[in-house]
């Protein structure tokens, strides 16, 4: 099996946390980063263990996040993303989403329209010269206020010619996301897809969290969703409303989601008939990219090609992006 061959299709992708490496050392020292110690990149920039919990890497995205300071590197990170996914990863398909909160912070001079305006010629550049298929979702942070997440979710709405959906994200621990389901709803009554980061985390309700998001903010899609493997009665509810798990196997283990990678529930998960896709999360912070999660599931659960191949149907399936756009570039 060749892994680079097989037409691949990304759900679940932060834009902000996809930098190249040479970008980041090339981006780093005018932010005030001395890469020239040993070990400096890594410190900064670089997850390569497993975390405490998912604050701790949610805490270390921080210093990724002061490299996103101009609207001409905007443009290069969703440009290099897009051209790297294609060319190295055979990814023909690829949903990106970014939360303008976060990109925002403490770049007072990047407003919401500039910091999407920039992504989107990235973007736009690189779908004239890659035969690839690439939407933007919206995502609010949960750990912000709900004010907040209303002025984004309007903004995603206001721009709904531009992104194919909304998200909700950050640390699930003490963040609930029934508040914010006025905002989803309308969201999806003007065409937007829904997609919610929930049971992720390993918590104590963390199995049940996916419920909320499809009976309170209309999901058809679920931003990891692993956690459901520990009640049956939550499989059998995500397979009688057809949501789609957004599976990132690394991304699980680094956030403490699993204790060991072998531990991963994605195979019982497939074979209990749950719909589920592969997916990489933070490729850049992560050093990982689509062929390391491909060859992890070969190796870990004995993926075959086949397997790759339904859960590729399966996402272009689930995909946000409009048909007729994806006609033209899978075959």
């Amino acid at each position: 099996m060749n892994i680079k061959d097989i037409p691949k299709v990304e759900l679940h992708r932060h834009l902000e946390l996809s930098i190249r490496k040479s970008t980041i050392e090339d981006l780093a020292p005018s932010f005030g980063f001395d890469l020239s110690k040993p070990g400096a990149f890594e410190h900064h920039f670089l997850i390569s263990e497993q975390m405490a919990d998912l604050g701790a890497v949610l805490h270390k995205f921080l210093d990724t996040q002061k490299l996103l300071g101009s609207e001409e590197i905007l443009e290069r990170v969703s440009y290099e993303a897009c051209e790297d996914a294609y060319k190295l990863e055979g990814i023909r398909i690829l949903e990106l989403r970014y939360a303008p909160t976060f990109v925002a912070m403490n770049h007072d001079h990047l407003s919401y329209e500039k910091i999407h305006q920039a992504f989107m010629r990235g973007i736009e550049k690189a779908e004239k010269e890659f035969p690839i298929a690439v939407g933007m979702i919206c995502i609010l942070q949960r750990i912000l206020s709900v004010d907040i997440g209303r002025n984004v979710a309007e903004f995603a709405i206001e721009n709904k010619d531009q992104f194919i959906g909304l998200d909700l994200a950050d640390d699930e621990a003490g963040f609930d996301s029934k508040p914010f389901s006025e905002f989803f709803m309308k969201a999806k009554e003007n065409g937007l897809g829904i997609t919610v980061h929930s049971g992720e985390a390993n918590l104590p309700k963390a199995p049940w969290y996916p419920k909320d998001a499809i009976e309170y903010l209309g999901a058809d899609r679920i931003g990891h969703g692993v956690q459901i493997y520990r009640e049956q009665e939550m499989i059998d509810y995500i397979k009688e409303k057809g949501a789609v798990l957004e599976v990132c196997p690394s991304s699980n283990y680094y956030t403490n989601a699993v204790a060991t990678i072998e531990e991963h529930p994605i195979r019982k998960l497939m074979e209990a008939g749950v719909k589920v896709t592969i997916n990489t999360d933070d490729p850049g912070i992560f050093g990982i990219d689509m062929l390391h999660e491909y060859q992890l599931l070969v190796d870990k659960f004995g993926f075959t090609e086949e397997e790759f191949r339904a859960c590729n149907e399966t996402a272009k399936q689930a995909s946000f992006i409009d048909s007729a756009k994806i006609d033209k570039i899978w075959n």
